[in-house]
C-alpha cells in the first residue's frame, strides 16, 4: 500500500514538476526518479506481482531516518502509521475516483451530476428538478451505500437512453393535441409541470423562436412530487386534473387545443392584481380560489357552465388520476428525466430550459 499511496501523491506532484525544475532542477529530478521506481512498483501489484525494488523501505526509511536517531523507540508505531496513513490515501483516492466517474456518468445520462437531488449539482443545465428521498449516511451507512452504487449502477445502466434516437410519437398521451398541426412537419413533445418556473421561461423561449412553427409540438404533464409525497408546486396537480379533463371534453372548432390556451395563460399572462398567473397559483391561491380562477377560463374559452361542472367533477375522477399517473409513469420509468421541462425533439431528449 506504502508504493500505491506515494504514486498516488508522486502523480499529483508531478505535475508541477516544470515549476519545480525552476527553481530547483536537483529536487525535481529526484521527484521524477522516485515516480519512476513508484510507477514501476505499481505496475508489478496491478498484475498481482511483487514489487522486486526497494521502493517501500526506501519510502519508510527516508521518513524514519531522522527519528531513529532521537527516538528510537517511535519507530515501529511511526512505521505502522505510515501503513495505515497509506491505505487511507489509495482508499480515498479510489473513492474520488469512483465520485468523479458517477458525476461524469450521471451528467451525461441525465444532465446533472447528482441524481438523488439534481438542483444541488451545479453543473446541471436551469430546470426545476426531480429529486429523491435522500438517506443520512450517519444514520444508515449501509443503507446509504447501497443506494450510492445502485443509483451509480442505474446511470451505468441506462447510457443507452442517451445515445439511443428518441421518438416523439412513442410518448405523446392518446388524448394530446399540437399547439399548431402541420402534417408535413415533426412532431415534438413537451413535457411540463404547470407550477414550474423554468417551464414557463422555456415554453416563452419556444413562443419566441418559433418552436411550435417548426413542430407538432405536444404536452404531456407531469406535477411533480416531492420526496415527502406532496407536490413541489401548490396547485400543480389541480391544474393538470383540470387540463386532463378538460381533454376529455374537447370543444369542437377551437382555435387551439384547450390544454395550450390553458398553459399560455398560465405562463404569459397576469391576473387583476398584476401578478403572473403562474406566481399566484403558486403563492397566492388557496383550492377555492385556483378552481374559481380556472372555471373563469374554461368560460373564456367557450364552456357552458354545465360544461364547466362537468370538467370540475371530472377533475376529481379516478379516470383523470389514471391518466395522470399513467402519464407520470412513462416519465419515471421509459423516458428517466430528472429535470422538468425535457423535450423530446429531432430524435433527441432534451432536458431543462429550451434556450432561444
Amino acid at each position: 500500500m506504502v508504493c500505491i499511496a506515494a504514486f498516488i501523491i508522486l502523480a499529483i506532484i508531478v505535475l508541477c514538476l516544470p515549476i519545480i525544475r525552476i527553481f530547483n532542477k536537483k529536487t525535481a529530478n529526484s521527484i521524477w526518479s522516485l515516480f519512476k521506481k513508484a510507477t514501476y512498483c505499481v505496475g508489478r501489484r496491478t498484475t498481482f506481482r511483487k514489487c522486486d525494488s526497494s521502493f517501500k523501505d526506501d519510502v519508510k526509511n527516508s521518513i524514519l531516518k531522522k527519528v531513529v536517531l532521537k527516538h528510537p523507540t517511535w519507530v515501529k508505531p511511526l512505521s505502522r502509521t505510515i501503513e495505515i496513513t497509506a491505505v487511507v490515501i489509495v482508499v480515498v483516492s479510489i473513492w474520488s475516483l469512483l465520485v468523479a466517474a458517477k458525476a461524469g456518468v450521471s451528467l451525461f445520462v441525465y444532465g446533472t451530476c447528482d441524481v438523488a437531488q439534481p438542483s444541488s449539482c451545479s453543473l446541471s443545465g436551469e430546470s426545476c428538478s426531480i429529486d429523491s428521498q435522500p438517506v443520512d449516511f450517519l444514520q444508515d451507512p449501509l443503507k446509504w451505500t447501497g443506494n450510492w452504487f445502485a443509483e451509480f449502477g442505474d446511470a451505468i445502466v441506462n447510457i443507452p437512453t442517451r445515445l439511443k434516437n428518441w421518438n416523439a410519437d412513442d410518448y405523446i398521451p392518446e388524448n394530446a393535441e399540437p399547439y399548431n398541426k402541420f402534417s408535413w412537419k415533426k412532431n415534438a413533445l413537451d413535457i411540463l409541470d404547470p407550477g414550474c418556473s423554468v417551464c414557463r421561461e422555456s415554453f416563452k423561449n419556444q413562443l419566441e423562436s418559433g418552436f411550435f412553427d417548426k413542430y407538432n409540438v405536444a404536452v404531456m404533464l407531469y406535477p411533480i412530487k416531492n420526496p415527502d409525497g406532496e407536490y413541489k408546486f401548490a396547485n400543480s396537480y389541480l391544474i393538470t386534473s383540470y387540463i386532463e379533463a378538460a381533454r376529455l371534453r374537447r370543444l369542437d372548432g377551437s382555435e387551439r387545443p384547450i390544454e395550450w390556451q390553458i398553459l399560455q395563460r398560465l405562463f404569459t399572462e397576469k391576473d387583476a392584481d398584476g401578478r403572473d398567473f403562474q406566481v399566484a397559483f403558486n403563492i397566492s391561491y388557496n383550492e377555492k380560489r385556483a378552481r374559481e380562477i380556472l372555471a373563469g377560463w374554461l368560460a373564456d374559452f367557450g364552456y357552458s357552465e354545465t360544461q364547466i361542472t362537468e370538467i370540475a367533477k371530472l377533475a376529481d375522477s379516478d379516470e383523470v388520476r389514471e391518466i395522470i399517473e399513467k402519464n407520470m409513469t412513462v416519465m419515471n420509468n421509459e423516458i428517466k428525466s430528472k429535470q422538468i421541462p425535457t423535450m423530446i425533439f429531432d430524435g433527441k431528449r432534451h432536458d431543462g430550459l429550451f434556450e432561444k
